[in-house]
Protein backbone atom coordinates (compact mmCIF):
# COMPACT_ATOMS: atom_id res chain seq x y z
CA UNK A 1 0.00 0.00 0.00
CA UNK A 2 0.81 3.70 -0.44
CA UNK A 3 2.12 5.67 2.43
CA UNK A 4 2.94 9.17 3.32
CA UNK A 5 5.52 10.54 5.82
CA UNK A 6 6.07 14.50 6.64
CA UNK A 7 9.53 14.88 8.41
CA UNK A 8 11.66 17.86 8.85
CA UNK A 9 15.07 17.90 7.16
CA UNK A 10 19.02 19.16 8.47
CA UNK A 11 20.26 21.36 5.40
CA UNK A 12 23.07 23.80 4.87
CA UNK A 13 21.48 27.39 4.62
CA UNK A 14 22.86 27.93 0.59
CA UNK A 15 19.84 24.44 0.25
CA UNK A 16 17.67 26.22 2.10
CA UNK A 17 17.21 29.16 0.46
CA UNK A 18 17.81 27.17 -2.86
CA UNK A 19 14.76 25.15 -1.51
CA UNK A 20 12.71 28.36 -1.22
CA UNK A 21 13.38 29.24 -4.50
CA UNK A 22 12.23 26.40 -5.93
CA UNK A 23 8.62 26.93 -4.05
CA UNK A 24 8.75 30.02 -5.71
CA UNK A 25 9.48 28.57 -9.36
CA UNK A 26 6.72 26.55 -9.32
CA UNK A 27 4.49 29.20 -8.24
CA UNK A 28 5.51 30.59 -11.50
CA UNK A 29 4.83 27.56 -13.53
CA UNK A 30 1.44 27.56 -12.41
CA UNK A 31 0.97 31.34 -12.86
CA UNK A 32 2.54 30.17 -16.70
CA UNK A 33 -0.41 27.27 -16.57
CA UNK A 34 -2.99 29.76 -16.13
CA UNK A 35 -1.38 32.49 -18.38
CA UNK A 36 -1.35 29.25 -21.01
CA UNK A 37 -4.66 28.33 -20.39
CA UNK A 38 -6.49 31.88 -20.73
CA UNK A 39 -4.77 32.46 -24.01
CA UNK A 40 -5.77 29.23 -25.92
CA UNK A 41 -9.43 29.17 -24.99
CA UNK A 42 -9.71 33.09 -25.92
CA UNK A 43 -8.47 31.77 -29.23
CA UNK A 44 -9.95 28.77 -30.10
CA UNK A 45 -12.60 28.41 -27.78
CA UNK A 46 -11.29 25.13 -26.63
CA UNK A 47 -9.57 24.14 -23.12
CA UNK A 48 -5.50 23.85 -23.64
CA UNK A 49 -4.25 19.66 -23.99
CA UNK A 50 -1.76 18.18 -21.59
CA UNK A 51 0.70 18.11 -24.21
CA UNK A 52 0.27 21.49 -25.41
CA UNK A 53 0.22 22.54 -21.61
CA UNK A 54 3.81 20.61 -21.19
CA UNK A 55 5.04 22.32 -24.17
CA UNK A 56 4.46 25.38 -23.46
CA UNK A 57 6.29 25.06 -20.09
CA UNK A 58 9.09 23.39 -21.10
CA UNK A 59 12.91 24.25 -21.00
CA UNK A 60 12.06 27.79 -19.03
CA UNK A 61 11.86 27.11 -15.32
CA UNK A 62 15.13 26.22 -13.10
CA UNK A 63 13.89 23.19 -11.49
CA UNK A 64 13.66 19.39 -12.49
CA UNK A 65 11.58 18.63 -15.79
CA UNK A 66 9.37 16.51 -13.81
CA UNK A 67 8.76 18.75 -11.15
CA UNK A 68 7.37 21.46 -13.91
CA UNK A 69 4.98 18.60 -15.23
CA UNK A 70 3.45 17.63 -12.06
CA UNK A 71 2.65 21.44 -11.97
CA UNK A 72 1.16 20.61 -14.78
CA UNK A 73 -0.99 17.86 -13.77
CA UNK A 74 -2.42 19.27 -10.31
CA UNK A 75 -3.71 21.95 -12.63
CA UNK A 76 -5.40 20.00 -14.91
CA UNK A 77 -6.66 17.76 -12.05
CA UNK A 78 -7.65 20.91 -10.40
CA UNK A 79 -9.66 21.98 -13.86
CA UNK A 80 -10.96 18.67 -14.76
CA UNK A 81 -12.38 18.59 -10.79
CA UNK A 82 -14.01 21.84 -11.30
CA UNK A 83 -16.01 20.79 -14.20
CA UNK A 84 -16.95 17.75 -13.12
CA UNK A 85 -18.51 19.80 -9.38
CA UNK A 86 -20.16 22.35 -12.19
CA UNK A 87 -21.66 19.54 -13.97
CA UNK A 88 -23.15 17.96 -10.53
CA UNK A 89 -24.75 21.40 -9.98
CA UNK A 90 -22.16 23.26 -7.86
CA UNK A 91 -20.96 26.58 -8.29
CA UNK A 92 -17.15 25.75 -8.36
CA UNK A 93 -14.72 28.36 -9.86
CA UNK A 94 -11.96 26.94 -12.65
CA UNK A 95 -8.63 27.44 -11.11
CA UNK A 96 -7.77 31.15 -11.54
CA UNK A 97 -5.53 32.08 -8.97
CA UNK A 98 -2.42 33.26 -9.02
CA UNK A 99 0.33 32.16 -6.48
CA UNK A 100 3.69 33.22 -5.14
CA UNK A 101 4.66 29.46 -4.16
CA UNK A 102 3.64 26.35 -5.15
CA UNK A 103 4.80 22.75 -3.57
CA UNK A 104 7.70 21.55 -5.71
CA UNK A 105 7.82 17.70 -6.26
CA UNK A 106 10.29 14.96 -7.27
CA UNK A 107 9.40 11.72 -8.90
CA UNK A 108 10.96 8.60 -10.44
CA UNK A 109 14.61 10.12 -11.46
CA UNK A 110 14.92 13.65 -9.62
CA UNK A 111 15.69 11.82 -6.59
CA UNK A 112 18.17 9.45 -5.20
CA UNK A 113 18.45 8.17 -1.21
CA UNK A 114 20.98 6.63 0.13
CA UNK A 115 20.98 4.50 3.70
CA UNK A 116 22.84 7.25 6.06
CA UNK A 117 19.44 9.50 5.40
CA UNK A 118 20.92 11.35 2.48
CA UNK A 119 18.63 12.60 0.17
CA UNK A 120 19.89 14.44 -3.25
CA UNK A 121 17.81 15.71 -5.09
CA UNK A 122 17.58 17.15 -8.98
CA UNK A 123 17.35 20.12 -10.02
CA UNK A 124 17.84 19.25 -13.82
CA UNK A 125 19.61 21.35 -16.72
CA UNK A 126 18.94 25.06 -17.11
CA UNK A 127 20.60 26.99 -20.04
CA UNK A 128 22.44 23.91 -21.23
CA UNK A 129 24.07 23.57 -17.95
CA UNK A 130 23.84 20.97 -15.53
CA UNK A 131 22.80 22.37 -11.50
CA UNK A 132 23.97 21.42 -8.39
CA UNK A 133 21.48 19.51 -6.46
CA UNK A 134 19.94 20.01 -3.71
CA UNK A 135 21.66 18.03 -0.67
CA UNK A 136 19.38 17.23 2.78
CA UNK A 137 19.08 14.70 5.82
CA UNK A 138 16.49 13.23 7.10
CA UNK A 139 16.44 11.35 11.09
CA UNK A 140 14.81 8.28 9.50
CA UNK A 141 13.83 6.84 6.12
CA UNK A 142 10.66 5.03 5.82
CA UNK A 143 10.49 1.39 5.83
CA UNK A 144 9.97 0.80 1.85
CA UNK A 145 10.18 2.14 -1.69
CA UNK A 146 10.12 5.88 -2.14
CA UNK A 147 8.08 6.57 -5.25
CA UNK A 148 7.73 10.50 -4.67
CA UNK A 149 8.94 13.24 -2.74
CA UNK A 150 7.28 17.01 -2.14
CA UNK A 151 8.49 20.00 -0.30
CA UNK A 152 6.13 21.04 1.43
CA UNK A 153 5.82 24.28 4.02
CA UNK A 154 4.01 23.83 7.65
CA UNK A 155 5.57 26.60 9.66
CA UNK A 156 8.63 25.68 8.27
CA UNK A 157 10.10 23.80 5.26
CA UNK A 158 9.20 19.71 5.71
CA UNK A 159 9.55 17.04 2.99
CA UNK A 160 6.21 14.61 2.28
CA UNK A 161 7.46 11.31 1.19
CA UNK A 162 4.92 9.18 -0.16
CA UNK A 163 6.53 4.99 -0.45
CA UNK A 164 5.42 1.79 -0.71
CA UNK A 165 5.12 -0.30 2.32
CA UNK A 166 4.85 -3.81 0.60
CA UNK A 167 1.58 -4.47 2.42
CA UNK A 168 -0.98 -5.75 1.08
CA UNK A 169 -4.65 -5.41 1.96
CA UNK A 170 -6.38 -8.64 3.26
CA UNK A 171 -9.70 -9.78 1.40
CA UNK A 172 -12.77 -9.08 3.61
CA UNK A 173 -14.92 -12.11 4.07
CA UNK A 174 -17.51 -10.92 6.12
CA UNK A 175 -20.94 -11.11 5.54
CA UNK A 176 -22.89 -8.26 7.62
CA UNK A 177 -24.04 -4.63 6.40
CA UNK A 178 -24.12 -1.12 7.96
CA UNK A 179 -26.06 1.50 7.82
CA UNK A 180 -24.11 4.84 8.47
CA UNK A 181 -25.10 8.87 9.38
CA UNK A 182 -22.30 11.35 9.78
CA UNK A 183 -22.99 14.74 11.18
CA UNK A 184 -21.32 17.04 14.11
CA UNK A 185 -22.44 16.41 17.30
CA UNK A 186 -22.46 12.63 16.66
CA UNK A 187 -19.28 11.82 13.98
CA UNK A 188 -20.62 8.92 13.16
CA UNK A 189 -23.73 6.98 13.94
CA UNK A 190 -24.23 3.53 12.71
CA UNK A 191 -26.55 0.25 13.18
CA UNK A 192 -25.25 -3.34 11.22
CA UNK A 193 -27.78 -6.00 10.34
CA UNK A 194 -26.92 -7.76 13.54
CA UNK A 195 -28.29 -5.20 15.85
CA UNK A 196 -25.50 -3.83 16.82
CA UNK A 197 -25.09 -0.13 16.66
CA UNK A 198 -22.66 2.59 17.51
CA UNK A 199 -22.88 6.40 18.47
CA UNK A 200 -19.14 8.24 17.85
CA UNK A 201 -19.37 11.28 19.51
CA UNK A 202 -17.74 14.65 17.63
CA UNK A 203 -17.89 17.46 20.26
CA UNK A 204 -14.22 17.77 20.39
CA UNK A 205 -13.84 18.05 16.57
CA UNK A 206 -16.78 21.36 16.98
CA UNK A 207 -14.72 22.51 19.94
CA UNK A 208 -11.91 22.58 17.83
CA UNK A 209 -13.41 24.60 15.01
CA UNK A 210 -15.08 27.19 17.33
CA UNK A 211 -11.94 27.75 19.11
CA UNK A 212 -10.13 28.29 15.87
CA UNK A 213 -12.53 30.44 14.09
CA UNK A 214 -12.36 32.81 17.68
CA UNK A 215 -8.95 33.19 17.81
CA UNK A 216 -8.80 33.61 14.18
CA UNK A 217 -11.42 36.27 14.27
CA UNK A 218 -9.49 38.28 17.04
CA UNK A 219 -6.40 38.28 15.41
CA UNK A 220 -8.27 39.36 11.84
CA UNK A 221 -9.42 42.69 14.18
CA UNK A 222 -6.04 43.13 15.33
CA UNK A 223 -4.32 42.49 12.05
CA UNK A 224 -6.74 45.26 10.34
CA UNK A 225 -6.06 47.85 13.12
CA UNK A 226 -2.02 47.84 11.68
CA UNK A 227 -0.36 48.49 8.15
CA UNK A 228 -0.38 45.80 6.17
CA UNK A 229 3.29 44.85 6.19
CA UNK A 230 4.63 46.01 9.00
CA UNK A 231 6.19 44.07 11.65
CA UNK A 232 3.54 44.24 14.12
CA UNK A 233 1.02 43.00 10.87
CA UNK A 234 3.61 40.16 10.37
CA UNK A 235 3.93 39.13 14.24
CA UNK A 236 -0.09 38.81 14.13
CA UNK A 237 0.09 36.87 10.46
CA UNK A 238 2.68 34.33 11.76
CA UNK A 239 0.19 33.67 14.89
CA UNK A 240 -2.26 33.26 12.27
CA UNK A 241 -0.67 30.43 10.79
CA UNK A 242 0.53 29.51 13.62
CA UNK A 243 -3.03 28.67 14.64
CA UNK A 244 -4.34 27.01 11.30
CA UNK A 245 -1.09 24.69 11.66
CA UNK A 246 -1.47 23.55 15.36
CA UNK A 247 -5.58 23.18 14.62
CA UNK A 248 -5.24 21.30 11.81
CA UNK A 249 -3.00 18.77 13.68
CA UNK A 250 -5.94 18.64 16.11
CA UNK A 251 -8.78 17.95 13.80
CA UNK A 252 -6.87 15.21 11.95
CA UNK A 253 -5.77 13.67 15.16
CA UNK A 254 -9.66 13.37 16.11
CA UNK A 255 -10.88 12.30 12.70
CA UNK A 256 -8.05 9.30 12.73
CA UNK A 257 -9.18 8.50 16.26
CA UNK A 258 -13.16 8.76 15.06
CA UNK A 259 -12.46 6.14 11.74
CA UNK A 260 -10.00 3.73 14.00
CA UNK A 261 -13.00 3.61 16.57
CA UNK A 262 -15.53 2.74 13.71
CA UNK A 263 -12.96 0.20 11.70
CA UNK A 264 -12.70 -1.67 14.94
CA UNK A 265 -16.54 -1.89 15.68
CA UNK A 266 -17.01 -2.50 11.91
CA UNK A 267 -14.49 -6.04 12.24
CA UNK A 268 -15.82 -6.53 15.78
CA UNK A 269 -19.09 -6.98 13.82
CA UNK A 270 -18.06 -8.79 10.40
CA UNK A 271 -19.08 -5.65 8.66
CA UNK A 272 -17.97 -6.01 4.72
CA UNK A 273 -20.07 -2.83 3.39
CA UNK A 274 -21.01 0.16 5.03
CA UNK A 275 -23.73 1.95 2.63
CA UNK A 276 -24.23 5.73 3.77
CA UNK A 277 -26.65 8.63 1.81
CA UNK A 278 -25.96 11.39 0.06
CA UNK A 279 -28.19 14.24 1.13
CA UNK A 280 -26.53 16.69 -0.99
CA UNK A 281 -29.29 19.08 -1.66
CA UNK A 282 -31.95 18.46 0.96
CA UNK A 283 -31.10 21.61 2.21
CA UNK A 284 -32.42 23.33 -0.87
CA UNK A 285 -35.89 25.29 -0.83
CA UNK A 286 -36.69 24.07 2.78
CA UNK A 287 -36.32 28.13 3.94
CA UNK A 288 -39.84 28.90 6.34
CA UNK A 289 -40.23 32.31 4.73
CA UNK A 290 -40.51 30.22 0.76
CA UNK A 291 -42.34 26.92 1.52
CA UNK A 292 -44.59 25.99 -1.07
CA UNK A 293 -47.28 23.91 -1.93
CA UNK A 294 -46.48 21.77 -4.18
CA UNK A 295 -43.25 21.00 -6.19
CA UNK A 296 -42.34 23.32 -9.23
CA UNK A 297 -39.80 22.62 -12.30
CA UNK A 298 -36.95 24.26 -10.20
CA UNK A 299 -37.20 20.97 -8.08
CA UNK A 300 -36.06 18.88 -10.53
CA UNK A 301 -35.79 14.94 -9.62
CA UNK A 302 -33.57 15.90 -6.94
CA UNK A 303 -36.65 16.75 -4.68
CA UNK A 304 -37.77 12.69 -5.58
CA UNK A 305 -34.24 11.37 -5.16
CA UNK A 306 -33.15 12.93 -1.47
CA UNK A 307 -31.03 9.59 -0.35
CA UNK A 308 -28.99 8.14 -2.78
CA UNK A 309 -27.41 5.04 -1.23
CA UNK A 310 -23.76 4.50 -1.78
CA UNK A 311 -21.57 1.26 -1.00
CA UNK A 312 -17.84 1.64 0.76
CA UNK A 313 -15.67 -1.61 0.99
CA UNK A 314 -13.56 -1.94 4.41
CA UNK A 315 -10.39 -3.75 4.27
CA UNK A 316 -9.11 -5.65 7.55
CA UNK A 317 -5.22 -3.81 7.47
Amino acid sequence: MIRCMKTPFRASEETIDRLFECNRVSGEVWNRCLELAKETHLKTGKWITKSALQKGTKGIFPIHSQSVQAVCHKYLFARDAARKARKAGHQNKYPYKRKKHFNTKWANNGFKVFENGKIQLSVGKFEGKLQAPLILWIKELPKGQIKEIELIFDRQLMLSIAYEDGQKAKENTFVNRSAIDVGEIHTVAAVAENGENIIITGRKIRAIHRLRNKKLAELQRKMSKCTKGSKQWKRYHRAKRYVLSKSDKQLQDALHKTTKQFVDWCIENEVKEVAFGDVDGVQRNTSRRKKKKGPTKNDEPEAIQLVFWKSLRLSEV
